[in-house]
Parts: C-alpha cells; sequence; structure tokens
C-alpha cells in the first residue's frame, strides 16, 4: 500500500506519458521493449503503467519480468486509448500545417505624415511582392509606440525619437532621414531667395506648434531665431497635411519634411530646403524583442530602406 500511495502522489492525473508506455508496452508485448522504443528506462515505463493501474483501479497488465500479459480491462484501455496516442503525436504536425496556411498579418504604425509623404510607396512594393501576407498599417501619435507594441495592438513602429517613450526596452534602428523644408504659397516674399535662413521665417507666421517639431536640436535653432514668437502668428499646427492646407490658403508659411532623396513637389506651393542650416530627422523603427527574428517583417524593412533609407 507504501507503493500505491506514493505513486498516486506523484502522478494525480492520467498523462500521455502514462498511456504512451502502456501502449508501446501493448503493441510490443513487454515493458522492456517499450522503454527501447521510448528511448527511456526500463523503470520509467513500469513506473508509469503501475501509476496507470493506480489511477483506474484495475490491473492492466501482468509481467513476469520478460513477458507482460494483457488483462481483459488492459485490452479495453488499449483499444481505447491507442487512437488518442495516434491523434495527439501527430498534433505538432498538423499544428504546423495549420500555421502555414493561415494568412499571415504584419501589422505596422507610422505617424499620419507618414501616408501622404513617405510610405505609400513602400506599401505597394511590400504588398506586390507578399501578396499573401495581410499587411494593416495604424497611425500612431506621440510617445504612444511602446503601448501599441506591449499590447500587440501592432508588431513594427516607424516614427522619430519622440515616438516611443521608452526606446531603451525594444529594439531601434535607424530607417530614413527626413529632410527639412519650408513651405510656402506662390508669390511669397521668400520665394525669391535663393537661401532660407531661420531668421528669415521669423518674419512671417509660421503655422507649426513649436513642441511638434520633432528634432530638438532643430527645435532650439528655430527658437533662438524666434521662429514661434511673430505675433501675427494664429496657428498652432501639428498634422503636415493641416499645415499644407493652410499655408495653401495663405495663412502663413509651414515647416515640413521630405524625405531624403525623394522631392515629390506640389504645384501649388513653393518649397525650399532648410538641409543647410537645420538637422535632418531621423526615423526610427522600433520593435519588441519576442519579434527580432520575424523574416516577414525583416523584409518590410529591408524594402523600406531600399526605397527611402539616403545613400550618404
Amino acid at each position: 500500500m507504501a507503493r500505491k500511495a506514493s505513486l498516486k502522489h506523484v502522478y494525480k492525473d492520467m498523462s500521455y506519458q502514462q498511456l504512451r508506455s502502456y501502449c508501446e508496452t501493448v503493441r510490443l508485448g513487454s515493458m522492456a521493449s517499450a522503454a527501447e522504443s521510448l528511448q527511456v528506462s526500463h523503470p520509467t515505463v513500469w513506473k508509469q503503467v503501475r501509476a496507470l493501474e493506480d489511477l483506474l483501479g484495475q490491473k492492466l497488465i501482468e509481467s513476469d519480468g520478460r513477458r507482460s500479459e494483457i488483462t481483459p480491462q488492459g485490452r479495453i484501455l488499449a483499444e481505447l486509448a491507442t487512437p488518442i496516442i495516434s491523434e495527439f503525436e501527430s498534433l505538432q504536425q498538423r499544428f504546423e500545417k495549420a500555421c502555414d496556411a493561415a494568412p499571415r498579418i504584419l501589422k505596422i504604425a507610422s505617424p499620419p505624415r507618414s501616408y501622404t509623404d513617405d510610405l505609400l510607396g513602400v506599401i505597394a512594393a511590400f504588398r506586390q511582392k507578399f501578396p499573401e501576407v495581410q499587411l494593416i498599417m495604424r497611425e500612431v501619435f506621440e510617445s504612444l509606440g511602446n503601448e501599441m507594441l506591449e499590447t500587440r495592438e501592432v508588431d513594427f513602429v516607424i516614427g522619430d525619437s519622440k515616438c516611443c517613450r521608452r526606446p531603451e526596452e525594444l529594439i531601434v534602428e535607424q530607417m530614413y532621414q527626413i529632410e527639412p523644408m519650408v513651405i510656402m504659397p506662390l508669390g511669397h516674399p521668400l520665394a525669391s531667395k535663393r537661401k532660407i535662413m531661420p531668421q528669415d521665417l521669423a518674419k512671417y507666421p509660421v503655422l507649426n506648434h513649436r513642441e511638434s517639431y520633432p528634432d530638438e536640436e532643430g527645435k532650439a535653432i528655430l527658437t533662438k531665431a524666434g521662429v514661434f514668437m511673430n505675433p501675427a502668428r494664429g496657428f498652432d499646427l501639428v498634422l503636415a497635411a493641416s499645415i499644407r492646407s493652410c499655408v495653401k490658403q495663405g495663412h502663413g508659411i509651414g515647416l515640413v519634411g521630405r524625405v531624403i532623396p525623394y522631392s515629390p513637389g506640389d504645384p501649388e506651393l513653393v518649397e525650399r530646403s532648410l538641409a543647410h542650416c537645420l538637422p535632418p530627422t531621423i526615423c526610427y523603427g522600433y520593435r519588441e524583442h519576442r519579434i527580432s527574428e520575424d523574416p516577414i517583417l525583416q523584409a518590410f524593412i529591408d524594402i523600406t530602406k531600399q526605397h527611402l533609407a539616403s545613400d550618404g
């Protein structure tokens, strides 16, 4: 009775290992042969079969040490358990096959400006190369990147240095640069200047919200020049699309970006580079360590860099 109590303490529930040892013993005719087939020790098979007997309260096998005779109750269990073991052993293969057949979803988040200025060509190229992948693009707003990654709302975030509050917790890599630009209505006085400096910008109402400027060094240069202090300023805008729209309507000038080396141009606006006096904004890619080896995500990153990264 001491052995039975001890085994019941160890094996509280029927397990796959117990049933596998038992069915293999029935199939091969002895516990020793079952142990060799399963690549475990003979005592391991013996303990598992005896634990199964204790759990069911039935004698399943009569063994003389060399041969194992199956009792009538044992044959009933073997008939019931053998299909279950076979089904279980094929589970991993069927699971992998089902995963391969399931549509792959890749979720990317980036700032709103990306969908007017940066990523549309990248998205088209990725979908053409990987039509079997469902690519879902989301918008990410300032500092919310960590939360979107932690909740698995997205797999990857593209944005500037303000995009994620805790970048030290993530895998971070440089993706591309955004060249600083000033835009103005057609016929604006600045349109005739060959090289525009921050002091020139300060003479006209700039529509951007000061705190929305993405690069800290650039923001310091603009602030020092008084760019955000013009008394005629009537807007504090954040989104590039809003800035462009209001500039077209003549409400002032705006600070936007274009991706190096792209220069799409807008026939309704005059665009001038500020790269000679302001640093570029670096766009980074952020992801969690759990998906560091995802080949589909890596393909998206590679396509983005091929389309948008500066040669310099």
